[in-house]
């Protein structure tokens, strides 16, 4: 079982391990047994292993890629995690400089979870197709290398910012939404679905640039050599600044993804392939991948999803006929073992899968369980729509999102597709992540601005109609029939404009601490069929109306105060104050007029106020048994300013009460609030979260008489949510309830010269009628 852990960062350096073996004849050529372990060996950072192992050639009689198999298992005992990560010929180890075809150098890489110390012990087999074979005992052991072991010590990770090794790899969490490990924080995607050949470039090795396929659409990415800064990669001395500028130009511009396909030999580019040549299916390119790492690589750096669409849709049956063939598998697997370490991508098993080119369910749902079973880090797994693929939801597939195509040039269907595959997933029992990545249709879609200066259906349709319906965010598409192409453009800057739109659409939950992957889809709340509106019931509501002068909100359900505030998504900046400031729940509310322009886009931001929040016998949650309430930590209880305790923060990204644990340690802190129910005898659950590092205490006092006190069970999954339950406690209207929780270490995770803490993080604290069950999920 794959687990995913989480630590906090502190400092390292750069270091090579060497495990000296013995000598061996093989085949005729000599093996000296020497393992390298380079890289930062910091938490979430790439450690590459690189072994001195047999000399082979990519055009060899031996094929290196299909008569040998390398795998290391990676293990860290603290926590029981297990990697069996698959390695690679490298050729002479330095092939993206050097163009080298040959060598004895073979290769894994792992992205460690969390700090300690991990062993790794190599596997290493010969045989006739041994490497796309899963059965352990097959072929023989190469002596020399077969069983090299050796320990690695990990520290923190010393990142911060965009880059990707400061949050840790991008889980598929059973959500909507995609979250990191390490930082906890939910993704919110927005970025550049094209151009679709963003690898065929000419600083590449191979023919490919001149095999008589398409030449004429190899690029040189000349606009973005300007964005290219010293002290960023680059190969054979300057090569690669076009596409790294790239890259930079993205990343600047407060994107966060961008998408490539892997394999289009059948298609409209025809440029963009693993192997050596064009007509190549069992031989693989080992300095043009080598390159397109450092590419990969500095994308995750600067923080930007990486987006692998695996095969062009007139590829999917290009390899064994779309089987699970040796043909599939090699390529499966090659690009598993040399990119699977990155910390933010997803799988696509192909664009328009299905669209004038059959596929079965079969074959569909054995390329997403082979990628399931052999990618260790078990990264997200998607489709591109040619066919609706709807026979793949729930457990019928390993598929655990949608990449969602649409038709219209004024992007109107991005909304209710949207929302057709989160409540389809959702009924299958299985949410998926429901990402927009081909908004608009083949023709349009997003034009430079030139053609479209104000960007207003692209924002309102395309971005906040994904969003708003529940969605994981959106990718461009830019339209074949417009200079920039998603096949010729060479220049992201034509399309800035909406390139500012996505980020102010990111900042805005990041800033105002919008809690989407919690909040659902709520249009029926709103009588105006050209608004959105997303919530979290009788806490949050965000209304988007593309015409902002005649919004209402349905509040029938709650009771209680809400403020009404307005934020712009042309421009962005701060939350503003509208004709209406408050409003109350009871009915059908008028939420007002923004502050200017109310015939153009606005958001209203309706949250419940705090002196409302804490009036919890008005905040019962819908579906709750009648006189049950969830009493919210973050919004319904005070922190207790005085000693004994020490300060405590809000957690608004895992919606928590915590403790600083790097200034409090094994101390407590407390918060408090006044009970407002009817008189009676209760059932209390208390809802904390896990941490590695420690488990907390929490204690619960009513009207200053002590409770009970609970402790954190251990556990390898950091903020996995625990209820702890407290029976039969008489309240009273006017009780205060305190809740008491520590900061703590149990010694296993390493932090500096000492351990890490926990730090105490509850969430919620849920007063129900005696027998009753709790609400999930609080």
């Amino acid at each position: 079982m794959t687990k995913r852990l989480q630590a906090n960062g502190t400092r390292l350096f750069s270091c090579s391990i060497f495990i000296l073996g013995i000598s061996l004849l093989l085949s005729g050529v000599a093996i000296a047994a020497e393992a390298t372990v380079s890289g930062e060996l910091r938490q979430w950072h790439k450690i590459t292993l690189t072994l001195d192992g047999p000399h082979a050639s990519e055009d060899g009689d031996v094929n290196p890629f299909l008569d040998y198999r390398m795998q290391v298992t990676f293990q860290h005992a603290a926590s029981g995690l297990t990697y069996v990560v698959p390695g690679y010929f490298a050729a002479d180890g330095d092939a993206a400089n050097t163009s080298a075809t040959s060598g004895n150098r073979w290769r894994a890489h792992l992205a460690p979870d969390h700090p300690g110390k991990w062993t790794y012990e190599v596997s290493f087999r010969e045989g006739a197709d041994i490497g796309i074979s899963d059965v352990d005992s097959a072929g023989s052991p190469v002596p020399a290398v077969d069983g090299l072991s050796g320990t690695l010590q990990i520290q923190e990770t010393n990142k911060s910012g965009r880059d990707f090794r400061s949050k840790g790899r991008l889980n598929y969490v059973g959500k909507h939404h995609l979250q990191f490990a390490g930082s906890g924080e939910f993704f919110l995607k927005a970025g550049a679905d094209a151009p679709e050949n963003f690898l065929a470039y000419e600083d590449f090795d191979g023919d490919f640039k001149s095999d008589g396929h398409k030449d004429n659409l190899v690029k040189d990415w000349a606009p973005h050599v300007q964005d290219w800064m010293p002290g960023d990669p680059s190969w054979q001395d300057g090569k690669g600044k076009g596409i790294i500028g790239a890259v930079n130009y993205l990343a600047s511009q407060g994107l966060n993804a961008f998408s490539f396909l892997t394999l289009n030999i059948d298609g409209d580019d025809r440029n963009v392939f693993p192997y050596t040549n064009y007509d190549e299916r069992a031989r693989i390119d080992c300095s043009r991948m080598d390159q397109w790492e450092i590419v990969f690589a500095h994308g995750t750096h600067r923080g930007m999803h990486l987006h692998f669409k695996t095969q062009e849709a007139e590829n999917v049956n290009l390899l064994d006929d779309g089987n699970m063939g040796p043909q599939r598998k090699l390529y499966y697997r090659e690009i598993i073992a040399r990119f699977a370490h990155h910390l933010a991508l997803n799988w696509n098993l192909g664009e328009e899968v299905g669209l004038g080119h059959k596929v079965s369910t079969q074959k569909k749902t054995d390329w997403a369980e082979y990628f399931w079973t052999h990618d260790p880090y078990q990264h997200p797994i998607v489709i591109h729509n040619g066919n609706n693929h709807f026979d793949l939801l729930g457990d019928a597939s390993a598929l655990t999102g949608f990449s969602l195509q649409t038709n219209r040039a004024d992007f109107s269907q991005v909304h209710g597709a949207t929302l057709n595959y989160i409540r389809r997933s959702d009924e299958a029992g299985k949410p998926w992540v429901v990402a927009c990545d081909e908004p608009g249709d083949a023709q349009h879609s997003l034009v430079p601005d030139t053609e479209d200066p104000t960007r207003d259906n692209a924002r309102k349709n395309a971005l906040w109609g994904n969003i708003m319906a529940g969605g994981a965010g959106v990718e461009w598409y830019f339209g074949y029939k417009h200079a920039h192409s998603d096949l010729t453009c060479e220049d992201y800057r034509v399309r800035q404009k909406m390139w500012e739109q996505s980020r102010i659409a990111i900042d805005f939950f990041t800033e105002h601490e919008i809690p989407f992957w919690n909040m659902k889809n709520a249009d029926s709340k709103i009588d105006d069929k050209n608004a959105y509106c997303l919530c979290d019931p009788g806490t949050l509501y965000i209304v988007f109306a593309k015409k902002a002068n005649s919004a209402t909100l349905d509040l029938s359900d709650v009771t209680g105060t809400f403020e009404v505030q307005w934020f712009n998504p042309r421009d962005g900046g701060p939350l503003l104050t509208g004709s209406t400031q408050i409003v109350q729940g009871g009915g059908k509310v008028s939420l007002g007029n923004p502050p200017s322009d109310p015939g153009h886009d606005w958001l209203a931001v309706v949250r419940r106020s705090e002196s409302s929040g804490k009036d919890h016998s008005q905040v019962s949650e819908k579906g709750s048994p009648e006189n049950t309430w969830v009493l919210r930590a973050v919004i319904n209880f005070e922190a207790v300013a005085s000693d004994p305790f020490v300060p405590s923060y809000k957690d608004s990204v895992r919606r928590a009460l915590a403790i600083n644990a790097a200034k409090y340690q094994s101390q407590f802190a407390a918060a408090e609030t006044e009970f407002k129910g009817d008189a009676g005898v209760y059932d209390l659950v208390l809802t904390s979260l896990t941490e590695t590092d420690g488990e907390s205490t929490y204690r619960i006092f009513v009207a200053e008489k002590k409770i009970d006190e609970v402790q954190n069970p251990e556990s390898v999954r950091d903020y996995e949510a625990i209820q702890h339950r407290f029976d039969a406690v008489s309240l009273k209207p006017g009780d205060t309830i305190r809740i008491e929780f520590n900061s703590a270490s149990n010694g296993k995770v390493p932090e500096g010269d000492a351990y890490a803490f926990s730090r105490g993080r509850w969430r919620s604290l849920t007063i129900l009628v005696p027998g009753a069950n709790a609400p999930a999920n609080n």
